[in-house]
């Protein structure tokens, strides 16, 4: 992924976080919570799946479609579980936010979809921008026939 859009998504989650927060977004604004929850670790996952491929790491991650989202879905949890946490610092602090329980989880199931949704779109299309092959052996990093 060229590196405009890497610094595009980041801007993007960054700005619909912010606004989110600046302007009190998430609660009135339909959907702009779950909207948000979904889409930043998609982002997440994907940039980070970037890093691993550039670095080599694809094979060890990413070796199989179902091992990528499964790896995606743990990020995406580990970040949305982790964002939970910071929000019951914010609401302790007196910032209102949201602390029911199943808001909670659905927020934390939407990082762990973001996330899965981010890894299967990076296992798609990140071997395609690299120039690597799943079947080819004459392209570097081949993976297992029928994974």
């Amino acid at each position: 992924m060229p590196r405009s859009w890497v610094i595009i998504l980041i801007i993007i989650c960054m700005a619909l976080n912010g606004a989110g927060f600046l302007w009190h977004l998430f609660e009135p604004v339909p959907l702009y919570d779950e909207i948000a929850h979904f889409i930043t670790p998609f982002v997440l996952v994907a940039v980070v799946a970037e890093i691993i491929y550039r670095r080599g790491g694809d094979d060890e991650f990413f070796d199989t479609p179902r091992h990528a989202i499964i790896t995606g879905a743990a990020i995406g949890f580990g970040g949305a579980a982790g964002w939970e946490l910071v929000e019951v610092v914010l609401d302790l602090m007196g910032i209102p936010i949201s602390h029911a329980i199943p808001d909670t989880l659905f927020d934390v199931f939407l990082g762990i979809a973001g996330g899965a949704t981010g890894a299967w779109a990076a296992d798609r299309y990140l071997d395609r921008l690299f120039g690597r092959s799943r079947t080819d052996p004459d392209r570097p990093r081949v993976r297992k026939r029928g994974s």
